[in-house]
């Protein structure tokens, strides 16, 4: 029987959730008063509001304060925190942001306390996905200014876990690395996890036999259950005693380590001891009730050099507060990113988004790839998916069971298009599988 400790910190992942509410209750009114007095944005931002700090008496309270969004941080933070930072910038020794790639970079500096306590929080975060001292983890996130290198890293080293920081890229080199390395933990997102696994099976590998892989910790974007089931198959996880644990985070709250999959993989668990998060409509702006889907808000409850108060993610999920069977009860778990406010697009009248569509199409085995195209050059606007599916599995009949599970999710019928097995790019970061063409 294992002596390990079940959970990486007892005393908060056993609180109950009274006990989480009083500590929540106290770290919101210590930052909202902290922000206030260090942050020229916020205690502007709470003036025209009409509130002040000591308004907050109950968690309910935290409605009448206003948002942040990615707008407030490109308007005034870039490039160096601005009127957001709380603290010199002498004292900000740690740095990432965003790529930019639809603007100005979300920047966000860290304080070595900041380090410290991400570096815990993403310990505890990959304790609870079953990582152990004396693990190999290959690092497939990328080193540069993205967070998500460096997180993994900083929590996995914490537990005691050897990390071999390879990166994005060089994947057949990283089949290589995983045999004779004999790594026990791959991280990355889920289209790399699946490419990983994809190309493992055409170069004929057995990876119960020669791999030693036991836990994946895809990460970074949206996936689907059946490819779940396919990298815990293609990679042998499940025949090594583990599985495909999903990771959230986001730059704006430290990176990843927001939320994670236990063992039991039923929903992430949200670090609410860290992260205050409520579900708001996307529309309205007004909170949701409990298990009901909408915008994901967080408030840092803890970060000192640039904690964000209600920071609007543009993420769609939803929060259920059940009792886990690991016995985190305090901590409620959300089932992946359902899609992005940003991402969703109105055709015939309806939002999709594109996540709904991935949903039911990864049912189907004969599927191995995929890709919307959204057509607005055309009037009216053409939605078209195309599958790879092998020419020998394809039917009529596969086509209209395909069609109508995607009429079923968005109640429209795109054009199916079946295209050869390898021809649609395939991912060694976040995947791209939306195509958007535009009028010129």
């Amino acid at each position: 029987m294992s002596t390990e400790p079940k959970f990486w910190e007892p005393n908060i992942e056993t609180m109950s959730l009274e006990e989480m509410k009083k500590l929540q209750l106290t770290r919101l009114k210590a930052q909202l008063k902290y922000v206030y007095e260090r942050s020229p944005f916020y205690r502007k931002k709470f003036d025209e509001a009409g509130v002040k700090p000591e308004d907050l008496k109950t968690l309910e309270d935290l409605k009448k304060f206003p948002f942040t969004t990615k707008m407030d941080l490109r308007q005034y933070a870039y490039p160096h925190g601005g009127e957001l930072r709380c603290v010199p910038l002498s004292e900000t020794p740690y740095f990432h942001c965003t790529s930019g790639t639809t603007g100005k970079p979300t920047v966000m500096y860290y304080t070595r306390n900041d380090q410290e306590k991400w570096a815990n929080v993403m310990a505890r975060a990959l304790y609870g996905t079953g990582i152990r001292k004396g693990d190999i983890m290959l690092n497939n996130y990328g080193y540069g200014l993205f967070t998500g290198g460096l997180g993994f890293h900083y929590g996995a080293i914490k537990i005691g876990a050897t990390v071999i920081p390879w990166g994005v890229g060089r994947t057949e080199a990283l089949i290589e690395a995983l045999r004779d390395y004999k790594c026990t933990v791959i991280t990355g997102t889920p289209s790399y996890d699946y490419f990983i696994g994809e190309l493992i099976q055409k170069k004929g590998l057995d990876p119960e036999k020669e791999l030693n892989l036991k836990i994946a910790v895809p990460g970074a974007e949206t996936w689907t259950e059946e490819m779940r089931r396919r990298i815990e198959e293609w990679l042998g996880l499940k025949a090594h005693g583990g599985g495909a644990r999903m990771m959230y985070g986001l730059t704006e709250m430290f990176g990843p380590g927001v939320a994670t999959e236990c063992e039991y993989q039923n929903g992430m668990h949200v670090w609410v001891d860290q992260y205050y998060a409520e579900i708001i409509d996307p529309d309205t702006g007004e909170p949701l009730e409990p298990g009901e889907q909408g915008e994901l808000v967080l408030t840092n409850l803890v970060a000192e050099a640039m904690p964000l108060i209600r920071y609007r993610t543009r993420d769609i999920t939803k929060l259920i507060y059940d009792p886990c069977e690991c016995g985190r009860v305090a901590f409620p778990r959300m089932p992946g990113v359902l899609g992005r406010v940003d991402d969703a697009f109105s055709y015939k009248g309806t939002k999709i988004y594109p996540s709904a569509i991935a949903e039911r199409i990864m049912k189907f085995n004969e599927v191995q790839e995929f890709q919307i195209v959204f057509d607005k050059t055309v009037m009216p606007y053409r939605l078209t998916v195309r599958i790879e599916v092998p020419p020998e599995k394809r039917s009529p009949a596969l086509k209209e069971a395909i069609l109508s599970e995607i009429d079923k999710a968005v109640f429209v019928r795109p054009e199916l298009e079946f295209v050869d097995v390898g021809s649609l790019p395939r991912w060694e970061g976040k995947a791209k599988r939306v195509v958007t063409l535009e009028p010129k």
